[in-house]
């Protein structure tokens, strides 16, 4: 049971979809020669059941926390899955792997999520239209906005209310103040936040909702929906809150 808890949840934990955490579940008890396995999953928990060796059903419930998003260890842990159906993996064995993977560090270690925040922002500006100049800020801009998430990380129980609102309010405002301070380089402001903007959207979530509701969990489909959308009105809104601050600054009011 300890296994297919930790399968399950370094899937849900790490941005893989609610039916894979299933079909993995499945998969590893099916190879480990358990009866009549069954789980549940849901973006906040697993639930896991099976029969024992006595004939009565075993079951569990497993607490999922979003902490991260890395793919490599939801592809990881598929990969123990399909050694342990094989029958190339006993329990103990696929165990130890798990928590290996369960350990293994960010595919962006360290001050690594910086440039690729400025990469990913600066070829989206490029993708609109902008010049050398503005796709340089975008840049810029969405690096600084990605050390302030990094910093915000430091405290979960605020991350992703502050590093939305607060990731919104500075990707729209930086660029404007630059516009403001500096005319001459006809800075492409609309085209500059449009890029700086990508890094911050929750494509994943939304990923997710529509693969989940297209296969009819519905649950996990709206969960995941719900929460992609609260994420883009919670960025809308601090970019919001930067035009009227920029309103106040340049004397015309809220």
């Amino acid at each position: 049971m300890e296994t297919l808890q930790l399968a399950g949840k370094i899937i849900m934990e790490n941005g893989g979809e609610t039916y894979r955490a299933e079909e993995t579940i499945s998969m590893m008890g099916e190879g480990f020669g358990l009866k009549q396995v069954e789980s549940f999953a849901v973006p906040s928990g697993l639930f896991i059941s099976y029969l024992g060796d006595d004939g009565n059903p075993v079951t569990s419930v497993k607490r999922v926390h979003r902490l991260a998003r890395n793919l490599t260890r939801v592809d990881e842990a598929n990969q123990i899955s399909r050694q342990v159906y094989a029958g190339q993996l006993t329990c103990s064995q696929a165990l130890e792997k798990l928590r290996a993977v369960e350990r293994m560090p960010g595919s962006f270690r360290g001050l690594w999520g910086l440039p690729a925040a400025g990469l990913c922002a600066a070829g989206f500006s490029a993708l609109f239209g902008a010049g050398w100049v503005s796709i340089a800020v975008a840049a810029v801009v969405a690096t600084l906005v990605q050390g302030l998430e990094m910093l915000l990380s430091r405290i979960r129980s605020s991350r992703g209310l502050a590093a939305s609102v607060l990731g919104g309010l500075f990707t729209a405002l930086l660029p404007n103040l630059l516009a403001l301070l500096f005319p001459d380089l006809h800075l492409q402001t609309e085209m500059i936040i449009a890029g700086a903007v990508m890094p911050l959207v929750p494509g994943l979530a939304m990923t997710n909702a529509v693969q989940d509701s297209m296969r009819g969990d519905m649950v996990s489909g709206l969960s995941h929906g719900v929460q992609a959308i609260l994420t883009a009105f919670l960025i809308a809104g601090g970019a919001l809150l930067s035009v009227a601050l920029m309103r106040i600054l340049t004397g015309g009011g809220i």
